[in-house]
């Protein structure tokens, strides 16, 4: 007889698979999940991001002086002519839409962490490269509104690969950036997962952009952030502290897996290969989605409640829209591009609010609103941009119903009519009362501040179309006028109002059942609770960064509370719990102690 604990003894050892009975699958799985960092890693690789953040434009101009950054463009669908700057075509220059910021980093984390179509996979280090490098253009038959191309209705990764560039050097080369301190040997060596480091990327810009958020509220940072734009809640008294109070907790966890090889090209590409493509299909979001679709999306592919939903789209508070990536334009925050925080939500529920002029000289207004510098009324306009075979992309303009900007009694307006941009505005503005102005000068409009479908379906409930096109609001073919696809492409100004359409949508009443708030609800706690969007934003963040991995699978690495990166000769980071000493220090010290 076999006494009972020899028997379980036994049959623990059986049980287990011994590594020569492992499948390939298992063994493949193991290889590919990453290995734990230690706390001096974590922060060395935190000094080289904010070394990126501070400085995309060096580090594209390093990276791209041996190989130029792939570019497509052209009427075509997929573009297929070279950016040559050849009869009107892109240059293929750098630009904007290509460099390395803090929010191209926040977005990417997102696009990693989606799944295929399958319903696998997950934050796993690869991106699928369908129109990863077009460069949409307008300027070879000088007509903005060719209607050639096919509706916008999915997502995907286009001009992420600089970004996943950049992180793939920062994996396989310990010195890089050369203005950051060394790791002592690479990321890629000690058999952490690109996955991991994406996910870090993600928190760091994070970290990085609400502390630019704080500097800018403290009257300080770049030109961009705090310098002669300033913060706009100087301004618009918001009813909260202008300052994030940066006293949570941002885990980073560890265990990712990085996409099999078995997934990646092995055909020849016009474009140079990069590890961390897949050619699995991705399960993007359609850009075009209204409210309830969004949270379905959330819902379906990442697990998510409505409330979360809201709490994400908060990340549309940094960067701005590239029109020749993805023919959607302009900025979700005009001049406030830089900096996280719950401004987006402000915006979305129409609070009253000065709009950020920031003229070309340092002698313009920075901010401009009603008459005697009252806060403006605001709103939004829906406006067909017409480079779609349907009429769209369909964009949403926030206005402002304010006066010009002014120098004193002269005018420097540079959008609406000829009376607003009048000198006899600027005089009625400065001398009256709101309700004595005449309405020519205290009128709205709109300037480059604009939202997608997306976004405006958090607050607004509207139906959707052929082709995108948003519906089901009074307003949407108001009066004389028509709203439709043939319409639209008719390019009759006495059909359709391209640019003044107002919809009266009803509020967006979708919730996360009895007792919930209704996602408008959300959108309007959160524009007038800093904090409380931050305590929403951050769980769902790292509920977005462990997408694909049930509970227990990812181990703390490191909470990135308590992180403070500086430059000093070369950017390091140092923690509250630990030494206020250079990381280089920093990292040996640990690597010692871990021994």
């Amino acid at each position: 007889m076999i006494p009972a604990i020899v028997f379980a003894l036994l049959l623990c050892i059986t049980s287990s698979a011994p590594a020569s009975h492992m499948t390939q699958e298992m063994l493949d799985h193991q290889a590919r999940t990453g290995a734990p960092w230690s706390k001096g890693e974590v922060l060395t690789v935190m000094a080289k991001l904010y070394a990126v953040f501070e400085n995309p434009l060096t580090i594209f101009k390093t990276l791209t002086s041996d190989e130029p950054y792939e570019c497509r463009t052209g009427f075509n669908d997929p573009p297929d002519e070279p950016c040559d700057g050849q009869d009107g075509r892109e240059d293929g220059n750098v630009g904007n839409d290509w460099l390395p910021t803090a929010a191209k980093f926040l977005r990417l984390g997102f696009h990693d962490c989606l799944k295929y179509k399958d319903v696998s996979g997950g934050c796993d280090g690869c991106l699928e490269f369908t129109n990863m490098f077009i460069r949409y253009n307008d300027k070879a038959s000088g007509d903005k509104r060719n209607r050639a191309r096919l509706d916008a209705l999915a997502g995907d990764n286009n001009n992420l690969a600089f970004a996943a560039d950049v992180l793939e050097k920062i994996y396989t080369t310990p010195s890089f950036p050369a203005i950051a301190t060394p790791l002592k040997s690479s990321l890629q060596k000690t058999g952490k997962s690109r996955a991991d480091l994406w996910a870090l990327a993600t928190l760091a810009s994070t970290h990085y952009t609400m502390h630019q958020n704080n500097l800018a509220c403290q009257g300080n940072g770049d030109d961009e952030t705090g310098g002669r734009c300033g913060h706009i809640y100087h301004h618009d008294n918001p009813g909260h502290p202008c300052e994030i109070d940066m006293a949570f907790s941002m885990e980073f966890l560890t265990g990712r897996r990085d996409c099999p090889a078995r997934d990646k090209p092995t055909d020849p590409r016009w474009y140079r290969s990069r590890p961390y493509e897949t050619t699995r299909k991705e399960a993007g979001p359609n850009p075009h989605g209204n409210g309830k679709a969004t949270a379905n999306f959330f819902r379906d592919w990442f697990g998510m409640s409505r409330r979360e939903t809201v709490a994400i789209l908060g990340a549309h508070s940094l960067g701005s829209l590239h029109g020749v990536t993805n023919l959607f334009k302009y900025d979700w925050k005009r001049a406030q591009t830089h900096l996280l925080n719950n401004q987006y939500y402000r915006i979305l529920a129409q609070k009253p609010s000065l709009m950020a002029a920031c003229g070309d000289a340092p002698t313009h207004p920075k901010f401009t609103g009603g008459p005697s510098g009252s806060l403006a009324p605001t709103g939004w306009f829906v406006r067909p941009i017409r480079k779609c075979v349907s009429g769209g992309p369909f964009e949403w303009f926030h206005y402002y119903r304010r006066c010009p900007e002014c120098l004193g009694n002269t005018n420097i307006e540079t959008e609406g009519d000829g009376t607003f941009r009048s000198d006899y505005c600027c005089k009625q503005c400065a001398t009256k009362k709101a309700a004595d102005v005449d309405p020519k000068c205290f009128t709205k409009v709109t300037k480059d501040e604009t939202a997608i479908p997306v976004d405006t379906g958090l607050y607004f409930d509207f139906q959707t179309g052929e082709g995108g096109i948003p519906l089901g609001c009074p307003g949407f073919g108001a009066g004389k006028f028509e709203w439709s696809v043939a319409a639209i492409n008719s390019g009759d100004g006495r059909l359709v109002d391209y640019y003044t359409t107002e919809p009266k949508c009803d509020l967006q009443h979708l919730n996360d059942g009895p007792g919930s708030l209704e996602m408008h609800e959300v959108v309007e706690l959160y524009a007038n609770d800093q904090k409380a969007w931050v305590d929403d934003f951050i769980p769902a963040l790292q509920k977005m960064l462990g997408n694909g991995y049930s509970d227990g699978e990812l181990s703390l690495s490191f909470d990135l509370k308590g992180v403070a990166c500086k430059r000093v000769g070369k950017y390091f980071c140092t923690h509250t719990d630990l030494a206020a000493v250079e990381v280089t220090e920093l990292g040996e010290v640990l690597e010692e102690e871990e021994v």
